[in-house]
């Protein structure tokens, strides 16, 4: 009895082609990773990667590297913005600069004309002081001086003084925000209730009066009153409550946008 020995079973055609086919989905899916990483790879790189390619995969011919100079036209550029320096001053900026400079000399005036109106008269000397803050130019009015205790009718004797602030004022573009304040102390009067309404009244009657001697344009004007809540003193002390007890006339900086609402 001979022995012949057995041949292995042939592959089937269908075997072969699906274990080509997956070769090739192989090959192929290595062939775009290694393109993709070797995009931006200089030329010199490009050369020892694909002589290892031609190797691994038995090719003699795999990747032809051009030896000219990549087209740098198909290449995405990033482009950076150009800032400029620090040092330099924008228009915009300039133009600000320009308008607070102008702003603080306008203020300036002001206040040196006040403090030199009241500087030969005894009785306005200490009834109002001016100061500069970030909502603009404040001349702080003694309450206890242009008012009798619990009323807001402005004394006689402190016309003039007030003709004059409202005159300087006029000469500016600038709005006024005319604002009443008082101390804590109870009030409880027939006209006025409370204080909140007392320094409401208080404002209103400097804003009338802006209006009816100096003819002062009312679209510029405002009038509040914030009563006993806005102390710029302790009310525990006679000095502090007499502080606190003053209407003021805020000249709105247009330079810092502090202008009265729009309709």
């Amino acid at each position: 009895m001979s022995l012949r020995r057995r041949k292995p079973p042939a592959e089937s055609n269908k075997e072969r082609w699906m274990i080509s086919y997956g070769d090739f989905l192989t090959t192929l899916l290595s062939f775009f990773i290694v393109m993709f990483a070797i995009s931006k790879v200089n030329n010199v790189r490009l050369k020892e990667l694909a002589v290892s390619i031609q190797q691994a995969f038995g090719a003699n011919k795999f990747i032809t590297v051009s030896k000219s100079k990549p087209n740098l036209a198909s290449t995405p550029k990033l482009i950076v913005p150009k800032v400029a320096p620090s040092t330099k001053v924008s228009a915009q900026n300039k133009k600000l600069l320009k308008e607070e400079r102008h702003e603080a000399r306008v203020f300036n005036t002001i206040s040196l004309g006040i403090e030199k109106y009241i500087k030969g008269n005894k009785t306005y000397r200490t009834s109002l002081r001016i100061y500069r803050s970030t909502r603009g130019l404040t001349i702080s009015l003694k309450g206890s001086d242009f008012f009798n205790s619990g009323s807001a009718k402005i004394l006689r004797q402190f016309h003039p003084l007030l003709k004059y602030i409202a005159s300087s004022l006029l000469k500016v573009k600038n709005n006024l925000s005319i604002e009443g304040y008082t101390d804590s102390t109870p009030i409880h009067t027939f006209k006025y209730p409370n204080n909140w309404m007392l320094s409401t009244a208080r404002a209103v009657n400097v804003l009338r009066f802006f209006i009816k001697k100096v003819k002062f344009p009312p679209i510029k004007l405002s009038a509040s009153g914030y009563g006993k809540y806005r102390p710029v003193a302790s009310n525990k002390t006679a000095q502090g409550r007499a502080l606190n007890r003053r209407v003021n006339i805020v000249v709105l900086s247009t330079f810092l946008n502090n202008e009265l609402p729009k309709s």
